[in-house]
């Protein structure tokens, strides 16, 4: 069950990591993740990211996770839908994730399964992100002009 939690936690956990991108943008991003079966419910979690300007509908961008692959990623409008195969100590998750975007906002879902010692885990992690405003580094860049 630890092993269960680990891996939960690292997905998580990268779900909500980005790598810096320039220009880019601060966002703040509220996520949730839901495991049947486990002894207490994880608290949604906020924290802010940088993402590529305009890259808000990319799951490889909102969802950056080094463990993670996007495939059969679909884009119709400001809808996107894609695959999703995370790997990390031999543990194998496959799922569907999918975010809906506008300029300022996103909001989207991300379902796994696999299974991790011998068990069967589901997971299920619901975000939200606002664009907060241009990176750090860009507005140091305004204001030493």
């Amino acid at each position: 069950m630890k092993k269960i939690w680990a891996l939960g936690l690292i997905l998580f956990w990268g779900t909500f990591s980005a790598a810096y991108a320039a220009p880019g943008e601060w966002w703040e991003v509220t996520g949730k993740m839901e495991m049947p079966g486990m002894p207490f419910a994880m608290p949604a979690t906020t924290t802010k990211i940088c993402i590529a300007k305009g890259a808000a509908n990319d799951p490889q961008q909102t969802t950056q996770d080094k463990d993670c692959k996007m495939t059969d990623v679909k884009i119709s409008g400001n809808k996107t839908s894609y695959k999703v195969r995370c790997v990390h100590d031999g543990e194998v998750m496959n799922g569907t994730g999918d975010i809906t975007s506008t300029a300022d906002s996103y909001h989207g879902t991300m379902h796994l399964s696999g299974k991790s010692g011998g068990e069967a885990v589901n997971m299920t992690t619901t975000y939200r992100g606002k664009r907060v405003g241009p990176d750090q580094w860009v507005q140091f860049l305004d204001v030493a002009k």
